[in-house]
Order: structure tokens, then sequence, then C-alpha cells
């Protein structure tokens, strides 16, 4: 005859080790949304800038494969790129989705002139952002393909630099070295 040497359970025990398997599971998947939670979080860097409007002076391209210059009458950009929080692992910068475009005001003209593509890094340093992109559209020099550069400071009437790969100047003509400055002057620059 075997002996049965089971442990008889009492209700309260059966409560006790269910409670202390539910508050168990309850915890893991709480931690685990808070951690997702915080790994997703997201940030953004929006910014909208004006060239000059002709009034005075206007916007340029100089591009550089036929070293043509285009004068505009002014110029806008938009751009906005979408950072994931990397604070968790002592980061600001880091792999992000964005795009970028620049519109350049042409008198007479049936059809957007624009340069524009896509942002696939940002960074966030205090006040001060840089975006890297790449050029997917050039209908003013043709020339696509190019490793972009935005910088500038977040806020607003902040100077918004444009750069790109192939040494492609953007920008406005500002007095009293025009030739020499090349940017874009920001309206507004929103770094959340």
């Amino acid at each position: 005859m075997e002996s049965n040497s089971n442990v008889v359970e009492t209700p309260s025990k059966r409560l006790l080790l269910r409670t202390s398997i539910a508050f168990f599971v309850i915890t893991i998947i709480l931690l685990n949304i808070v951690d997702t939670a915080h790994s997703a979080k997201q940030s953004g860097i929006f910014g909208v800038g004006y060239g000059n409007n002709g009034d005075r002076f206007g916007s340029i391209v100089s591009c550089s494969e036929s070293d043509v210059i285009h004068n505009f009458e002014g110029s806008t950009i938009q751009f906005e790129a979408t950072l994931s929080d990397n604070s968790k692992i002592d980061k600001n910068s880091g792999i992000s989705a964005g795009s970028w475009v620049i519109d350049f005001s042409l008198e007479n003209s049936a059809s957007p002139v624009r340069i524009s593509g896509d942002i696939i890094k940002s960074s966030l340093n205090h006040n001060t952002y840089t975006l890297l992109g790449k050029e997917t559209f050039d209908n003013v020099c043709n020339d696509i393909g190019n490793a972009i550069t935005l910088t500038g400071n977040c806020g607003e009437n902040t100077k918004i630099w444009f750069s790109d790969s192939n040494h492609q100047k953007v920008g406005s003509l500002t007095p009293p070295h025009g030739d020499e400055a090349y940017y874009l002057f920001g309206s507004k620059v929103n770094c959340n």
C-alpha cells in the first residue's frame, strides 16, 4: 500500500497562492506597459521659415554641377521630424522619420519650383537641432540623391541653415554679404 504524502491544501492557502500569482502577473503586465509607453514616447521638431519676399532681396539656389545661380522672389521652408525618445539610454539623437521642402516664389510659374526630401536622422541638444536627410526631388538644379543637413535653434525668428553634400547653396540674399549668407530666416521652429 502506498502512502499518500500530499499536503492538504486549505481554502485559505489556495486563496493566498492565487492572490500571489495574480499580483505577480499584474505587476509584470504593468511594468511592461510602462516600459513600452516610455520607449514609444515620441517628440518632434517642426519648423517653417521664410526667405526674403523679394521686396528688397530675394532667395537663391546655386547649382553646384552647372555653376548656375537661380534667383527667386522669395522662398519658404517647411520640415518635420518625429524623434524616438532615447532618454532611456542617455541619447538625444537617433533614427527619425520626417520630410522637408523648400518652395521658391517665381512669377508666372504654373508648377511649384522646389527641392524636397526625407529626414532620416535627427539630433536635439538643448535648444539646437540637426536634421540629416536625402534630397528626393529637385526641379531647380535637377540634382537628387544628395545628403542634406538642416540646423538651427528652436524658437521664433531663428535662422535655418541648409546644406547638401554636393555643395548646392540655398538661401536668402542678405546685406552686406549676400553672396556669403545662405540661410532661411525661420518664423517658428518647435522642438518638443
